[in-house]
């Protein structure tokens, strides 16, 4: 099978070497420095049990059109990307192929007006990583299954089970789901509780979860998250006590830096918008006044500026 990655940060580098095992993979990269340098050295993957795995021949471009049409692009960007990604996608989809999203937040309704709902695979991973260096990926692991998807419109067709046959060859734990929607949100309240709080304080989970204050800031997070959830008629078990689920989540990344709070100390953008910007915005359609998230937003966003800072 033909992948098309779009992306080639951690994620995007990672699923490259699980799924390049068995697959053709191509990684798309915008920044001409990330192609250069993958093509001149390659990359590193640093396993969750030490070992480096380096991979020296690697497909990877900044021009889609060079690739041609694919079976599958995975869409790995950050949230606020995610059009400007899926359009310079166009010329690898062909009428056979599927687009699977593996990101953070609400981008699944984005991905879908640009390509059809019909052809968009969701898909959740609790799997992590941090970088090392620019070409050196730690491959943190997870709990669960690698990957967790479900065709968005609810509706699998034969092409959609070809697909998950091809990714199952890889031997990863893949889970198909009826309904995805529910696990977008699981993995939704999760980040939006704990990564704002990390990116603002600077703290790692350890740091945060010994801390009473910063967890009842998560708390209040989460149960704002859990108050639209219900408004929409999403529901999964965890929301009955959704404190004790978002901190063990956020346990999982022990000592390592979550990804917003990397972007805030290297001067990134954030995926704010399409985390706890996006809970504002559903609570509205719905009478809901998200306030905490409302307030974290603006915080996070406002990290963004660093050259008005005296």
């Amino acid at each position: 099978m033909r992948i098309a990655i779009v992306g080639a940060g951690v994620v995007g580098t990672i699923f490259a070497h699980l799924f390049g095992k068995v697959h053709e993979v191509t990684l798309i990269e915008v920044v001409k420095e990330k192609v250069d340098l993958y093509k001149r050295e390659g990359y590193t993957i640093i396993m969750p049990d030490g070992e480096e795995v380096h991979q020296a021949d690697v497909s990877i471009t900044s021009n889609p059109e060079e690739v041609g049409e694919v079976d599958l692009v995975q869409i790995s960007v950050k949230g606020y990307a995610t059009e400007a990604a899926t359009k310079a996608s166009l010329p690898m989809i062909g009428e056979n192929t599927m687009v699977l999203s593996i990101q953070n937040g609400l981008v699944h309704d984005t991905i879908a007006s640009v390509v059809g709902k019909e052809k968009v695979i969701a898909g959740i991973t609790a799997h992590s990583g941090m970088p090392v260096k620019a070409n050196v990926i730690r491959y943190v692991g997870g709990y669960g299954p690698l990957l967790i998807i479900g065709k968005y419109d609810k509706n699998p067709n034969d092409r959609f089970w070809e697909i998950v046959e091809e990714l199952k060859k890889t031997e990863e734990h893949i889970e198909v789901v009826d309904d995805i929607e529910p696990i977008i949100w699981k993995k939704l309240v999760a980040n939006v509780s704990c990564n704002p709080v990390a990116a603002i304080t600077g703290m790692t989970s350890v740091e945060a979860l010994a801390c009473e204050d910063t967890k009842e800031l998560i708390k209040i997070l989460a149960e704002e998250v859990v108050e639209v959830a219900k408004a929409k008629n999403i529901y999964f078990p965890e929301m009955d006590n959704i404190a004790e689920f978002v901190y063990q989540a956020f346990s999982g990344t022990k000592d390592n830096k979550v990804s917003m709070l990397q972007d805030v100390e290297a001067g990134r953008k954030t995926e704010i918008d399409t985390l706890n910007g996006a809970i504002v915005r559903e609570g509205e359609k719905f009478g809901i006044d998200a306030k905490a998230n409302k307030v974290v937003t603006l915080i996070v966003k406002s990290l963004g500026y660093p050259e008005i800072r005296y």
